[in-house]
């Protein structure tokens, strides 16, 4: 990924990306780009695959912090709050750049197009579900349940199919294929983006003020038909929904090759783990 970055001269953007980079992070999609890379592609070649994958989602990241206006990230200064949001979105480019870039080192030339062409639906599906998620804050739109799942899995999803579909054959097998993958990382991406939106409300407790959510927050999508906000009944929604996305998602992983398998396993425990946690009361919330 260094090295990616590296060869993009030395700009104000590549000193930023370098940064972000070293931040640190959990380099979970890497792990699954690796995992899945192992079961038809050589070692140099799975570790070029993971890269991009990785550069790809930090890319997103880089930018998220931008449009939600987030002073920290990995307990370090984000790329906005450090450099200014215009080097901020000049950097999230770059790392996209660099992962296409990374893309096409592999020597697989097949697998290499193939994880290029993949990228680019996968990049043009999060920014797609990013932008609906701005245009309702934007408009003052309120979206229904429906429109809820949609832009989150839109949001999340497709950097972990993207990972877990790195070592798919041209004639894949019944339980490593496309549609395999993709209903694998819907479940983890909704059961992550429930998960993520509960800390936004353990961040926000004690003598903090009451959290402004956007419009696509979990906390508006799991209160009771005509209850309201009724703070621990809607996390408890919110863990229970988690729980059977992730019970959907060991289902179907356990028809994956090894080491994939074990990868997703080990992902799926560490979020049954954190969706374990006491649920924190919440005294009221508004919406961003």
């Amino acid at each position: 990924m260094i090295a990616a970055v590296s060869d993009m001269g030395a700009t104000p953007a590549q000193e930023a990306a370098l940064y972000h980079l070293h931040t640190g992070g959990h380099r979970m999609r890497s792990r699954l780009a690796l995992a899945s890379g192992a079961t038809r592609l050589n070692n140099t070649d799975s570790i070029a695959a993971a890269a991009a994958c990785e550069l790809l989602h930090n890319a997103s990241l880089v930018h998220d912090d931008i449009t939600d206006g987030d002073l920290y990230r990995r307990g370090s200064l984000t790329v906005r709050s450090r450099s200014g949001t215009g080097v901020a979105l000049c950097t999230g480019d770059l790392l996209m750049t660099a992962a296409f870039n990374a893309a096409t080192d592999l020597s697989d030339a097949a697998a290499s197009q193939r994880l290029v062409r993949t990228m680019a639906r996968t990049a043009s599906r999060v920014i797609g579900g990013q932008s609906i998620e701005l245009a309702d804050d934007a408009i003052g739109q309120v979206p229904n349940r429906r429109d809820y799942l949609v832009a989150t899995r839109a949001k999340t999803a497709p950097l972990i199919e993207l990972p877990l579909s790195v070592g798919l054959a041209d004639a894949p097998s019944d339980g490593f294929n496309p549609r395999v993958c993709r209903e694998i990382a819907e479940a983890i991406g909704l059961a992550y983006q429930i998960l993520d939106d509960l800390d936004d409300l353990r961040q926000d407790t004690g003598e903090s003020p009451a959290p402004a959510l956007h419009a696509l927050h979990a906390w508006w999508h799991h209160q009771r038909p005509g209850r309201g906000a009724e703070p621990l009944v809607v996390q408890q929604r919110c863990l229970a929904h988690v729980r059977a996305a992730l019970s959907r998602a060991d289902r179907l992983a356990r028809a994956l090759p090894e080491p994939l398998m074990g990868c997703v396993a080990g992902l799926i425990e560490s979020l049954e783990r954190k969706a374990k946690r006491k649920p924190v009361a919440l005294d009221g919330a508004t919406r961003r």
